[in-house]
């Protein structure tokens, strides 16, 4: 069997960079309040989602011990050069799904928006979509209830 190689990795990042990101929130299933569920690696979508939102910053990053993105996985500090590692992160506002509990969230790859959503918009409904895109993703968690004075911010570095 061939052996991926870091050049062919880092291609892949090439590849995810040159294309929309965003991570959708979901209501998941209050099931899960009492028995948590483990995150599937087969899912194409989310189970109850309420909206997305487009990446407010897309860039390269390498394993740094005193880098400036700290992470539960490690720090990592931005570069120019591409690397095997993609830095995202999603910045939601005050607003988005204000009132709404919050029990996964998922980064989609390719995600095409209606022609009739206003330009500029970054926050979706489904409603709003032309396409769901591929899910890369998939995270489930302790419902949190999203408040309108929270600008609810987060961060992954998607290795390749």
């Amino acid at each position: 069997m061939a052996t991926l190689q870091e050049s062919g990795r880092i291609a892949l990042a090439i590849a995810i960079v040159s294309q929309p990101i965003h991570l959708a929130w979901g209501r998941g299933d209050t099931t899960w309040d009492s028995v948590p569920s483990p995150d599937p690696n087969n899912a194409i979508t989310l189970a109850r989602e309420i909206g997305r939102r487009a990446a407010t910053q897309v860039s390269y990053c390498r394993p740094e011990p005193t880098g400036e993105i700290e992470l539960a996985t490690g720090r990592y500090a931005l570069t120019a050069t591409p690397t095997t590692n993609v830095y995202v992160k999603f910045t939601y506002a005050f607003g988005d799904a204000a009132g709404e509990t919050v029990r996964e969230l998922g980064i989609f790859l390719g995600t095409q928006i209606k022609a009739t959503v206003p330009a500029g918009q970054r926050y979706f409904l489904p409603a709003d979509l032309l396409t769901l895109g591929r899910l890369y993703a998939l995270e489930r968690v302790t419902g949190f209830l999203r408040s309108p004075t929270v600008r609810q911010v987060f961060e992954y570095v998607l290795p390749f």
